[in-house]
């Protein structure tokens, strides 16, 4: 029988660093009320931010949610939420990746007639995920 893995094999260091840095950035303003609902207005408004076009400059996210973006965004490929497109500006939906190469992803119940709409549901269940988790 194998031992399970340890220290560098087991990714420890960095696991405890990211388990910080969300105790310390993150969930503050993810526990605090105000700046959670800002938070989701915010994402709600422009999930994927815009980019710079006929001569206007991107919309950019604030920092507070750029921070939690960051945070979700390292998020390890088996187990994460991504967005599947069914039929293009029709039919959007939440998926959950294996995070096994060629391994199909699950798709979960539940249809969006747009990707900011999709991503923005993916936004929420990953909050609800953090603060299951950190509460």
């Amino acid at each position: 029988m194998l031992d399970k893995p340890k220290g560098v094999a087991a990714n420890e260091a960095y696991d405890g660093t990211d388990d910080f840095i969300t105790r310390t950035y993150i969930m503050p303003l993810l526990f605090d009320d105000e700046s959670r609902r800002r938070l989701i207005a915010e994402h709600k408004a422009n999930p994927v931010g815009t980019a710079p076009k006929n001569g206007q400059t991107c919309i950019e996210h604030s920092q507070d949610l750029r921070t939690v973006l960051d945070k979700m965004r390292r998020h390890p490929m088996a187990g994460k939420y991504v967005s599947v497109c069914f039929r293009m500006f029709e039919d959007y939906r939440i998926g959950i990746a294996s995070g096994v190469r060629g391994k199909p992803v699950e798709i979960l119940d539940g249809s969006y007639s747009s990707e900011e709409a999709c991503e923005h549901a993916i936004f929420l269940k990953r909050v609800a995920d953090l603060m299951q988790k950190y509460g």
